[in-house]
């Protein structure tokens, strides 16, 4: 890692300023998602429990809707913070992990991640907290490697790999999380409201966190390669 909290803050802000409309509909699509289809399963369990496993199946695509969507918000931030001239569609950008040839390896990466996590997290609490630390970064990798052309070997390559970008990093991801606590408070004060401008500002912090370290780890690879 070589910027520091500040600098990938003023990093984000400077992507966003002057766009933050399109910021704020693109962070806000998946959450109305979320309200909308959550409110569907709890009126459904409430009203009609002699449906209580088609509740448990719309429950489970829900969640897998949800997760796509939010993992479609990390990815698009990641390509605008590259280019930030980029043109962005935020009702479709939300999305797009479900056109053909990503739903079904983003669904895989999900189900390893959750599986993996509840394991360590069956151990302790702590443990499974570290361990998603360590998966974080799993989706952009994915998604890094897919836009190069580089096929994954396995499902677990992308996994494997967050764990290594982030060896050495997740305290400094803890905390830049935890930097975020005050706006967050302001969020929950406000009633939610807040939280229209302060997840974009997150979303596109925790880009900039991607980013320098990969950046980080191709310098030091280059300076590990021998000179002819």
């Amino acid at each position: 890692m070589t910027k520091t909290r500040a600098e990938l803050k003023a990093e984000a802000k400077n992507l966003l300023r002057g766009h933050w409309g399109t910021a704020i509909v693109l962070n806000l699509l998946p959450n109305l998602l979320m309200i909308i289809l959550w409110s569907v399963i709890v009126f459904t369990g409430m009203i009609r429990d002699n449906v209580s496993t088609l509740a448990w199946l719309f429950q489970m695509l829900s969640q897998v809707v949800i997760t796509l969507a939010t993992v479609g918000v990390s990815l698009t931030y990641i390509r605008w913070l590259r280019d930030p001239q980029r043109k962005i569609d935020p009702v479709r950008a939300p999305f797009f992990t479900f056109d053909n040839g990503w739903f079904i390896p983003l669904l895989v990466l999900a189900i390893g991640i959750y599986v993996f996590t509840t394991l360590w997290s069956m151990l302790f609490l702590i443990p499974g907290i570290i361990k998603s630390f360590s998966y974080s970064q799993t989706y952009l990798i994915y998604q890094d490697d897919r836009l190069a052309g580089r096929e994954q070997a396995s499902i677990l390559t992308a996994i494997t790999r967050s764990r290594a970008l982030m060896y050495g990093h997740k305290m400094d991801y803890f905390i830049l999380m935890l930097s975020f606590l005050g706006w967050d408070l302001l969020g929950v004060v406000t009633l939610g409201i807040g939280f229209l401008w302060i997840a974009p500002y997150q979303s596109a912090t925790y880009a900039a966190f991607y980013n320098d370290l990969v950046h980080a780890q191709q310098a030091t690879t280059d300076n590990e390669q021998p000179t002819a």
